[in-house]
């Protein structure tokens, strides 16, 4: 046989496996349709008939935990009740046959996040969703769903990228630290003045590192996707140590910073540092439980109004009171959160008894 001919039969072999490899169930991109049309419009109600009884959530790790079709009714009735909702697009990448009549699907997503009250854009939200769906009553269901957003995607490169620039600046490297920042870095200080250019950067940590002696611990609160491809980081720092005089240091700040993708690596673009906002919030519950479930379901608007972190305790005598200790990037972002309309009837729907008392707190 002529080579000629053989590399034929090849080409035809590996165009019709490329065929079949890339052939879509025309069911499951139905369902993914279904199933999109149905979240862009809020419909809680057609949802909920896609699921099934007990689903199971895959998680980071790759286990999975079975929940309940009431989660799921919980988590779109927290979804579609946010300030922030999302838009999504789905493509659907592969199906594949599983034993038992089921079907694999994977899929990916693009969309944005954007303001329910104005509709505008606030930040992209793109993902993936792989579902295991099966018939049950002649319907397909889903059995089991990795959901894995744009952020979460990232959520290892930035932590990668916040450990790097921590332990590097531990350990007063400098030769470390300027290869995670961009030529152009922007540093805002807490009172406003801003500083350009890695020599001027690299000169104030030189100053820093001289000065004083500190170990800094930094936390990421929040990881924002933006349109132009790069990331807003919040989070809090607190460094601890002594000045070269003998002073001892102790400092709690937050900071919003921006990193972006140069050369296939992620580095500091701007840093921006403030001090920290603490807010203390504290009120009577009808029953701790079902108020704690409310709260944290109110995550997404917390963190979305600027809050860095939260820590809630109770009275020793009476687990009812609840106390709410809060950090915020600025005193404006709590009192416009606290300020909210729609606040107080949330609060009543959890089961807070009477006028909560909030506190914003200033460290002299």
């Amino acid at each position: 046989m002529k080579l000629s001919h053989l590399l034929m039969i090849v080409a035809l072999l590996l165009g019709n496996f490329s065929l079949h490899a890339q052939s879509l169930n025309p069911e499951a991109v139905a369902f993914v349709k279904t199933y999109q049309d149905a979240y862009n419009k809020g419909d809680r109600t057609t949802l909920m008939t896609l699921f099934s009884d007990s689903v199971g959530r895959v998680n980071r790790d790759g286990s999975v935990k079975m929940l309940p079709k009431s989660y799921w009714n919980d988590d779109y009735v927290r979804d579609f009740g946010e300030t922030v909702g999302t838009y999504q697009d789905f493509t659907v990448k592969s199906t594949r046959a599983l034993p038992g009549g089921k079907m694999a699907i994977a899929s990916t997503f693009t969309g944005y996040d954007f303001d329910r009250k104005t509709n505008a854009k606030v930040q992209p939200a793109p993902g993936s969703m792989d579902l295991i769906i099966g018939k049950e009553g002649g319907q397909w269901k889903i059995q089991q769903e990795k959901l894995l957003l744009g952020i979460s995607s990232l959520a290892d490169e930035m932590t990668e990228v916040v450990k790097k620039f921590q332990d590097a600046y531990n350990r007063e490297d400098l030769t470390t630290l300027k290869t995670l920042m961009t030529s152009g870095i922007v540093r805002t200080a807490p009172d406003g003045t801003t500083k350009t250019g890695l020599d001027t950067e690299v000169a104030g940590l030189t100053k820093a590192f001289a000065d004083s002696d500190v170990n800094t611990v930094i936390s990421i609160s929040n990881g924002i996707p933006q349109f132009d491809g790069s990331v807003i980081l919040t989070g809090i720092f607190r460094q601890t140590g002594r000045t070269t005089k003998g002073q001892s240091i102790h400092y709690d700040g937050a900071y919003s910073n921006r990193v972006v993708k140069e050369n296939g690596q992620w580095k500091l673009s701007e840093i921006k540092t403030m001090p920290v906002v603490k807010t203390i919030t504290y009120h009577k519950v009808a029953d701790y439980a079902a108020w704690k479930k409310g709260f944290n379901t109110f995550a997404n608007e917390r963190r979305f109004a600027g809050e860095l972190s939260a820590e809630v305790s109770t009275l020793q005598d009476d687990p009812n009171m609840v106390c709410i200790i809060a950090e915020w990037a600025s005193a404006e972002a709590a009192q416009a959160f606290f300020a909210r309309p729609d606040l107080a009837a949330t609060m009543q729907k959890d089961g807070v008894q009477g006028k909560p008392t909030v506190m914003v707190l200033s460290k002299k």
